[in-house]
Order: structure tokens, then C-alpha cells, then sequence
């Protein structure tokens, strides 16, 4: 894969992206420290809270591919414009939202916009750092996500306390309008574009992409809603045959025609199907606890929403640091050491996770949170460097994608599992599966049986990590020939 040259302007580029990103995840972070607030505010029950970030995961993973045959189409510069465009609307949409229905449809615009930024911004860093660079652009990069989740929560549980939730998402298009204008000042098409892809055969795979979109909802909707509805109901039933039927008519259409959404054959390649098992176990594992976490601390612990945020922004600031640092030392070392470490990491925080109580030490919550940013640090940085180089420069863009979907697919299904066995514990026990209740239940067995429900999240979520340790060691010993290890 070839690069631009190296000089200051790959500086420039970075601050602009930098920016946007800051903006899209201080807004994704905040919005966990909120969720509870919002939730006891509208009535709404942990399955449908859930729902505000799944709606908003699931947009961004329909939205990645499509983004980045737009983008091929009309540029990186304009693509990731609109997408801001579309981050500030939702965002007002939001913030003014007079139900939860409008709500969630306001979310999907916001995230659609999201997901567009998210498939140009790997393209842009990896087009414009030269390739022995990349580790450590793709490094700042990630810190500065990591330094976006330090501000998120904290900016999210001071506004929530002081102004109310909606007055966050006011604050976040804001931020938006700036960083579109920088996005628009700074952003030079001769250098962002590199060597765009030309369509010359058939258009997007609309069809394949709705086909992934379905599937993806049908399963999650089933995920969420069994231990609510019940298992044995025929939705559920039916659901599951439904996700599997579309998943085959997936795969049929991606194998069948000229110019498919996703070029499945790429996963004939083992060590790279092995990297991206790596990677969606490793999200899947590790961000558990970012939906836990805050109900914990808040409905649990009896804290405030200002006061969880500066409790789990430690999480940010060990990604921040160490995103930085792997990125420089996978450039020097390679990035084998790097991931096998960072999963490590993971599946230790979770472990201790399983053992949250009414009585944990809050220094020791706040020392492992560090972990986990720390390991997620080590370890996302040099796996999405190798992913990125083994693409070829004409299809960087479906390469980020990618890169963003296998991630935002195991956030998605890690917060559909925790969010279905704690609602399955809670409805076994006797108990609404209305999380805002757990504080108010002068009994404490509501608390209790949310612990319970906590302790398999993590321990499965433990499990899942040990798989993602399994699949990093198999990339450890069958790396791509082309990867930057």
C-alpha cells in the first residue's frame, strides 16, 4: 500500500479528524453516564434504555460499507462533511425530542452521520502517513478517542446534573458545527482522496446491504427482548430461523455477484479471518462494562451522574496513554506483543468485574477501570494498523470500514448480552426489569439480583475475551506476509 508523502500537512489532517472524532465519541461516551437519566426520565424500561445505543451501533454498522462507496464516489472531503452534517442534526433532533420514538429516530440520523466519519477517518490517516508512520498516526488517533472518553462522561454527568440530559446533545452539535468547519478549512481533496476507487461495473450492493442490516436487527431484537417476552414466545422462536435464512440469503448474494458489499472471499484468508475474530471477541469482551458500569455506580452505588463520570473517565485516560504509546511501538516492534498483552489486560478487568458488590472499594473500581483502558490501548492500535496495511490503497476506504464494523458488531452484541441476562435475572427474581427501580427498592434484593445479573455478564464476557486471546494467538503464529508485523 502506498502512502502520501511525509510533511507537516499529515498534521493538518490529523487535527481535522481528530476533532471529529473528539466530537462523535465525547457525545457516545456521555451518552452511557446519561442513559440512566434518561431512562428514569422517560419510563423506559433496561431493554428498551438499551435500545438508545443499540439503535445507534446498529446505524453506524449499516452505514460503514455503504459510506465508503460514497465516498469513492464523491471524495472523502465531502463524505465526511456530510456526516458531521448529519451528527449536528441528529443531535438537535435529540435534544428537542418530544417522545422516545423521535428520539431513536433522531439517534439513527445522528449515527448515520457518525458512521460516515467513522469509514473516512482510518482512510484519511492511513493515506496520508507514509506506512512506516502509520502505527504511530493511528496511535494518535486512538488516544485522542481516549481523551474524548475521559471528556465525555465528565462533560455528560456535569451538564445531565446541572442542565438536564438534553442540554448535552445541545453542547455535542456545537461541537459538531466546529469541527465541520474545520473538516472544510483544513481538509485538502488532492491529498485525502490518494488513489480513489473508480466504479466502473454496477452500482452498491443495496440488497446485500439490506440483507446484513435485517439480519443484524432481527438478531439483536431477539438477544434483547427473550428474557423479557420469554424464550418460549413465538416471536423468539421465530426469530432466530428468520436471522439464520437472512444470513444464508447474505452470503448468497455476496458470493454471487460482480461488485458485492463485502468481498467474502477475503476470509479464505486464515490469518486475516483470524485478526478479525481477534478483534470482534476483543470489543465484545471489552465493552461490557461501559454499559454496566454506569448503572452500577448510579442505581447501584447511589452516586451521581457527575460523579460516575469522573469515576470511569480513569478507563479513558489508560487508553489515551497507552493508544499512544502502542502506536510507536508497533511501529518500532511490530504488533503481535502489543495485542496478545492488551487482551490479556481485558480479560483480567472482567474478572474482576464478576466480583462487583455494595461494599467494592472505589479506588479499586477506578485502578481497574485503567486496566481496561490501558489493555483496550495496547491492543486495538496494532491490530487496526495490520488490518489497515494489508488493504490495497484503491479499497482503503472498504478497508476502514471493515476495520469499524467488526468492532461496532461485538460493542453491539456485547451490550445486547449484558443488557438480556441482567433483565433475565431481574424478571426470574420477581422484579420489573426497570433498572431505575433498583435504587428505590428499600429492600436491596433488587440490587442484589442486578449483581447476580452483573457477575454472568462478566463472566461471560471473561469467556469471550479467552476467545479473543485464542483467535490473537493464532494470528501470532500465521501472520499475513503483507502485515506491517
Amino acid at each position: 500500500m502506498t502512502t502520501t508523502r511525509a510533511d507537516n500537512y499529515q498534521w493538518i489532517a490529523l487535527f481535522a479528524v481528530s476533532l471529529s472524532v473528539f466530537t462523535t465519541v465525547v457525545d457516545f461516551s456521555g451518552v452511557t453516564v446519561a442513559l440512566p437519566t434518561i431512562a428514569d426520565d422517560l419510563d423506559l424500561s433496561l431493554p428498551a434504555a438499551s435500545w438508545i445505543i443499540l439503535a445507534s451501533t446498529l446505524t453506524i454498522i449499516a452505514v460503514l460499507v455503504p459510506a465508503a462507496s460514497l465516498s469513492d464516489k464523491i471524495g472523502r472531503k465531502r463524505s465526511y462533511t456530510l456526516g458531521l452534517v448529519l451528527f449536528a442534526i441528529g443531535a438537535i433532533g435529540v435534544a428537542f425530542s418530544p417522545s422516545f420514538g423521535f428520539l431513536i429516530g433522531a439517534r439513527i440520523v445522528q449515527s448515520a452521520g457518525i458512521g460516515i466519519v467513522q469509514t473516512n477517518s482510518y482512510a484519511i490517516i492511513a493515506t496520508v502517513f507514509p506506512a512506516n508512520q502509520r502505527g504511530k498516526g493511528i496511535g494518535a488517533y486512538t488516544s485522542t478517542v481516549g481523551l474524548a472518553g475521559i471528556a465525555g462522561p465528565i462533560i455528560g454527568g456535569v451538564v445531565v446534573d446541572a442542565l438536564g440530559w438534553r442540554s448535552f446533545f445541545v453542547i455535542t452539535a456545537g461541537l459538531a458545527i466546529i469541527a465541520t468547519v474545520a473538516a472544510i478549512r483544513l481538509l485538502d481533496p488532492a491529498r485525502v482522496d490518494g488513489e480513489r476507487k473508480r466504479s466502473t461495473g454496477p452500482g452498491f450492493d443495496w440488497v446485500g446491504a439490506a440483507l446484513s442490516a435485517a439480519m443484524l436487527s432481527v438478531f439483536i431484537a431477539a438477544i434483547n427482548t427473550g428474557s423479557r417476552v420469554g424464550w418460549d414466545s413465538p416471536w423468539i422462536i421465530a426469530a432466530f430461523p428468520i436471522g439464520f435464512i437472512l444470513l444464508g440469503l447474505f452470503v448468497w448474494r455476496e458470493l454471487s455477484i460482480e461488485r458485492p458489499m463485502i468481498d467474502l472471499r477475503v476470509f479464505t484468508n486464515a490469518p486475516y479471518s483470524f485478526s478479525m475474530a481477534t478483534r470482534f471477541f476483543g470489543f465484545m469482551s471489552g465493552s461490557g462494562w461501559r454499559f454496566m458500569m454506569p448503572f452500577y455506580l448510579q442505581e447501584v452505588r447511589g452516586f451521581q451522574p457527575s460523579q460516575v463520570g469522573l469515576l470511569i473517565f480513569s478507563s479513558a485516560v489508560g487508553m489515551a496513554i497507552f493508544s499512544y504509546i502502542s502506536g510507536r511501538l508497533s511501529d518500532r516492534y511490530g504488533t503481535r506483543r502489543w495485542v496478545m498483552l492488551g487482551l490479556v489486560m481485558v480479560v483480567l478487568a472482567s474478572i474482576f468485574y464478576s466480583t462487583l458488590d455494595l461494599d467494592t472499594p472505589v479506588t479499586l473500581i477506578v485502578f481497574v477501570l485503567f486496566i481496561s483502558g490501558m489493555g483496550l490501548g495496547f491492543w486495538e492500535v496494532p491490530n487496526t494498523t495490520s488490518a489497515m496495511d494489508t488493504g490495497e490503497e484503491s479499497a482503503i476506504n472498504t478497508t476502514g470500514a471493515l476495520v469499524n464494523v467488526t468492532r461496532n458488531a461485538g460493542n453491539i452484541a456485547s451490550i445486547a448480552i449484558a443488557s438480556s441476562i441482567v433483565t433475565g435475572v431481574l424478571v426470574a427474581r420477581g422484579f420489573e426489569p426497570d433498572i431505575s427501580l433498583v435504587g428505590k427498592d428499600e429492600t436491596g434484593m433488587m440490587a442484589d439480583a442486578f449483581l447476580d445479573g452483573a457477575r454472568w455478564v462478566f463472566i461471560a464476557l471473561a469467556v469471550v475475551g479467552a476467545a479473543s486471546v485464542l483467535a490473537g494467538w493464532r494470528v501470532v503464529m500465521r501472520k499475513p506476509k503483507n502485515s506491517a508485523q
